[in-house]
This record gives structure tokens, sequence and C-alpha cells, in this order.
């Protein structure tokens, strides 16, 4: 019973230094240590001003791109409101008006997959650099086109009734 009463005395004391003064206040390595983010290197700038052009130039096609499919969307939203029976004049002009306004939003098309293309390379090389305005254009132009799909899929349904 002695001993395991004084075991914990002795283990105490073990902790204990001959220094009655406590732990020193004085500057340790790891304080000395700078956290800051080193300075890029004149690649990496470079490779963010290359993402930023060409997002601007993708952003400026998919903006081409929807400028060209308004212009011809009120045309192909009447033509498929006077299309005929299948075949008949009428018909064959509402068919061409949403075969052009589907081609009009190519370059839209072609922008989002090309985002979608940008940003798969920066995940599988483990960059992050970029990728929040990949995804913001990604989201944006995803919009664009998704409501362009919207409108030949009612021109269309319109045609084919």
């Amino acid at each position: 019973i002695r001993a395991t009463l004084l075991l914990p005395v002795l283990v105490l004391a073990g902790c204990a230094t001959g220094d009655a003064a406590g732990p020193s206040l004085g500057r340790r390595a790891v304080e000395a240590t700078d956290f800051r983010e080193p300075e890029r290197s004149g690649r990496l700038r470079a490779g963010v001003t290359q993402l930023a052009a060409e997002l601007a130039g993708l952003r400026r096609r998919a903006e081409e791109g929807e400028a060209a499919f308004a212009t011809l969307r009120p045309r192909a939203d009447a033509a498929a409101a006077r299309a005929g029976a299948e075949g008949s004049e009428a018909w064959v002009e509402a068919q061409q008006l949403l075969s052009a306004l589907e081609a009009a939003r190519q370059p839209s098309t072609a922008a989002l997959a090309r985002l979608d293309t940008l940003l798969a390379d920066r995940l599988l090389g483990g960059q992050d650099e970029g990728t929040a305005d990949i995804q913001a254009l990604q989201a944006e132009l995803g919009a664009m086109v998704e409501t362009q799909q919207r409108a030949i899929d009612r021109v269309r349904d319109r045609i084919s009734r």
C-alpha cells in the first residue's frame, strides 16, 4: 500500500526540474520561421495571366454565340408557330431555322466544353490556382447554354405538334 501511495509522488518528482524559475520565455526556433506564402515565380504568374486571357476569350466567344442565338430565336419561334404538316414548306422552313438556331449557339457550347477541359486539366495536375475563376465562368456559361437548350426544345416541340 505504501508503494502505491509513493508512486504518484515519484512520477511528479520526475517531471520537476531544478530550475524554480519555470520554462524559458525566450524566442523559440519555430517562432523565427516565416509562414507567409512564398513569392510566386514568373512562370506561375504568366500562367495565371494566360488563364485569365483565355477565360476572357471564352466569355467573348460564348457571348457572340448568345448574340447570334438571340437574333435567330424570334424568327425560329415564329416559323415554329406557322409550321404546318410534316413536309410542308412552312414545316421545312421551321426545321431550317431550328438547325440555324442550334448552329448559332455552337460558340457557347464550345466555350463551355473548353472550360470543362481546363478545369479537368488543372485538377488532375494538382493546380488550384484559377480553378475558382474557371468554375465561376463555367456556372455562368452553363446557365446560358441551358437557357438556349430550353428555347430549342420549345421550338422543336412546337414544330412537331
